[in-house]
């Protein structure tokens, strides 16, 4: 591969696309796993079981880490697609290539397809989330990005590279957005990085808080300057910061490890469920990415209120299909941008 610092202006473009297609990618299938838990569209959030609280403040997260990487790209001149995610076992993980001698052996033989939450599930999740070596990378030498924190460290240097080249200045950045709750000064410290993106130090910091959050974080536990502000007494749970202390990784090795514990699930119908829960699914995440590419690609910092309601409807139409006995689909067709490339 070219060092990140010799890319030219679409190789850039190309990669921060890439990041933004990891992180969307993520999403259906850690929400299919968590809807397939009985019950749960029915449920306040504040009473959800401890598996279900740290898979969605996991999902929260990944939204926020889109909504940076959206950040850096507008700052940087480039307008990011929403493609369809696609689950191919043949293709694995798109553009990440975790080699099976790297993997510990408990998540050896994970498959790209949604699951029902439990040991399988995890499997993925814990190979998708896996931290990444702390080794020096010789970018010449390399083949492929082995995690997603390799991606994002090819990433940092490439948009350090060419910052002063390709910023579109302040008064043209008008696409940023602050949808997602970002870190607070807390006693006289600023936390991680600034959701807007308007210098090469924010941007810089946001990669960085993708990586320690745990995509790819070489470490169980997230530093300090990474984490959210101690909630108050009373207010544990919020949605996006719970257990902020603990990377994605960590949250998915945990619930690995204690998958006796984990609620009941949906039983799968040998009929296979219901076709018109399907096609509602189906439509409830086209309107879904639909409507993401066109908040994200509008100015003011607010997502739409459209947004809004068509995230909370996912929740709600994969737990049709579950109920109906069948596993969630979550293939909406090619989009022509979800390749696999090497980078």
């Amino acid at each position: 591969m070219k060092h990140p610092s010799a890319w030219q202006k679409a190789e850039l473009h190309a990669h921060l696309q890439h990041a933004l297609d990891l992180e969307l990618w993520t999403i259906p299938l850690y929400l299919c796993s968590l809807f397939s838990i009985r019950g749960l569209a029915k449920t306040k959030h504040a009473d959800y079981p401890e598996a279900a609280k740290l898979i969605l403040s996991v999902v929260i997260q990944e939204m926020l880490h889109a909504e940076l990487v959206c950040n850096i790209s507008h700052a940087l001149g480039y307008h990011p697609r929403f493609h369809f995610p696609v689950y191919d076992p043949a293709k694995g993980i798109p553009f990440i290539h975790p080699s099976p001698q790297s993997l510990p052996q408990d998540i050896r033989g994970y498959q790209v397809k949604a699951h029902p939450l439990g040991h399988e599930a995890l499997q993925l999740f814990c190979a998708i989330e896996f931290p990444h070596p702390n080794r020096e990378i010789v970018w010449e030498k390399e083949q492929r990005y082995g995690t997603i924190a390799e991606l994002y460290r090819a990433i940092q240097l490439g948009v350090a590279a060419h910052w002063d080249a390709y910023f579109v200045g302040r008064e043209t950045n008008t696409l940023q957005k602050n949808a997602f709750k970002e870190y607070h000064n807390q006693n006289g410290r600023h936390h991680g990085f600034s959701i807007m993106i308007q210098s090469p130090e924010d941007a810089q910091r946001a990669v960085e808080a993708i990586i320690e959050q745990g995509e790819g974080a070489d470490s169980g536990r997230v530093p300090a300057d990474f984490r959210p502000p101690t909630p108050e007494k009373g207010k544990e749970f919020d949605t996006a910061w719970y257990r902020g202390n603990l990377s994605h990784y960590h949250k998915f090795r945990i619930l690995l490890h204690s998958h006796q514990l984990l609620p009941p699930v949906y039983e799968l119908a040998p009929e296979g469920g219901s076709v018109p829960a399907q096609a509602q699914l189906k439509e409830a995440l086209s309107d879904l990415w639909k409507e993401m590419e066109a908040s994200f690609g509008s100015a003011g910092e607010k997502m739409s209120e459209d947004f809004w309601t068509r995230m909370f409807a996912l929740g709600s139409s994969l737990d049709a299909v579950w109920r109906s006995g069948a596993c969630p689909d979550l293939e909406l067709g090619s989009s022509g941008g979800m390749r696999h490339e090497k980078g």
